[in-house]
C-alpha cells in the first residue's frame, strides 16, 4: 500500500464517482478502477459498492472506517514533510549545548531573548561544563555546540571568538591596595594568591605566570579552585587575593574590591565551537550566535 492508493481512495470516496474522481486526480478512469481494486484486494474486503442503478458508488462499512483513517494518514504524511523541511531549515528540533561560567554571565543573557523570538520551536538542553569537558563531549557528538574558552584543536572544531575579557584583581576590602586605582603584578606577588586550577584552565594560568615572571616576581599560590565564586568567597573571608576575568566582577559583593591590573595583558577569550561537519540545526544556531553577537 502506498500513499497514492490512499489519495485515490479518498478522491473516489468523496465524489462517489469514478469519472469525477479521475478528473480530480488528473488520470483516466480505467487505471483508477484498477488501483481501487488492488487496494481492496490488499485489505481483503470491499470498500466501495455500486448501487443497483446508475454509476454512483457508496461506501461500505469498512470503507467508512478506512476513509477516516486514510485522511488521517495523508494529513500526518503532509505534516511530516512540513516538519522535516522546517527542521532542515533550522526552525524546529532539538539542540544540546555546553556552556561555562563566562558564557552564563556574559553571553547567554544576550542570546536567549533573540533565540526565543526567532526559534520558539527549538528545544535546547543546556549543560554546564568546563572547556576540557566540552571538547570531549563535542568530539563524541554528545554536544551540538559549546561555549568555551580556547584553545581547542583547530583541525577538529570550527571556532568563532565572541568576547575577550581582561583579568582583574579581587582584594579584601580592608587591604591597603584596595584604595589604589590599579594593582601591579609586583604588588600582587606579595599577596597570598587564589587562582583557578591550572588543570581546568591551563592557558589562563600560563598567561598569569608569564606576567609575574616578566617583572621578576614569583606567585605565592595558597590554593587553586574550580570556580570564580569559590575564589571570591575565600578572598572575602580574608584568605588572600585572586585574579579572575572581568565578568566575575558581577559576582563580587561585600568584603571585596575589584581593581584593574597594570599593565594589563591577560585575557580570557570566549568562543562558540562546533565539530566540523555538523550541519542542519547546529549549523544554523552556530551562525545565529555569531550574527547576534556581532550586532552588539
Amino acid at each position: 500500500m502506498e500513499l497514492r492508493h490512499l489519495r485515490y481512495f479518498v478522491a473516489v470516496a468523496e465524489t462517489l464517482n469514478l469519472r469525477r474522481a479521475a478528473q480530480r486526480l488528473c488520470i483516466s478512469a480505467p487505471p483508477l478502477t484498477v488501483q481501487i481494486r488492488d487496494l481492496e484486494a490488499e485489505i481483503g474486503t470491499a470498500l466501495l459498492a455500486r448501487r443497483s442503478k446508475g454509476r454512483r458508488l457508496e461506501l461500505t462499512d469498512a470503507g467508512q472506517v478506512f476513509l477516516e483513517q486514510a485522511r488521517q494518514m495523508l494529513a500526518q504524511a503532509g505534516q511530516s514533510v512540513t516538519l522535516a523541511r522546517r527542521a532542515a531549515m533550522g526552525e524546529i528540533g532539538g539542540l544540546t549545548i555546553g556552556y561555562n561560567t563566562v558564557a552564563a554571565l556574559g553571553v547567554l543573557p544576550r542570546i536567549l531573548p533573540a533565540l526565543n523570538t526567532k526559534w520558539p520551536g527549538v528545544r535546547i538542553t543546556w549543560h554546564s561544563l568546563n572547556t576540557p569537558q566540552q571538547v570531549e563531549a563535542l568530539s563524541r557528538e554528545e554536544l551540538d555546540l559549546g561555549f568555551l574558552c580556547p584553545p581547542v584543536p583547530a583541525d577538529t572544531f570550527e571556532l568563532q571568538e565572541l568576547t575577550r575579557q581582561p583579568f582583574i584583581a579581587v582584594l579584601p576590602a580592608n587591604d591597603p591596595l584596595a584604595r589604589a586605582p590599579a594593582v601591579s603584578w609586583l604588588a600582587l606577588s606579595q599577596k597570598p594568591l587564589i587562582l583557578c586550577s591550572r588543570v581546568l584552565d591551563p592557558d589562563s594560568f600560563r598567561q598569569i605566570e608569564q606576567h609575574f615572571t616578566s617583572v621578576g616576581a614569583v606567585m605565592r599560590i595558597v590554593c587553586e579552585l574550580e570556580s570564580c565564586v569559590s575564589m571570591i568567597a575565600l578572598v572575602a573571608a580574608g584568605n588572600g587575593s585572586c585574579i579572575v576575568p572581568e565578568y566575575a566582577r558581577s559576582l563580587c559583593g561585600d568584603g571585596v574590591v575589584c581593581k584593574p591590573i597594570d599593565p594589563p595583558g591577560v585575557v580570557r577569550t570566549l568562543a562558540v565551537a562546533r565539530k566540523m561537519g555538523r550541519s542542519g540545526l547546529a549549523e544554523s544556531f552556530y551562525q545565529f550566535v555569531v550574527d547576534t553577537l556581532a550586532c552588539h
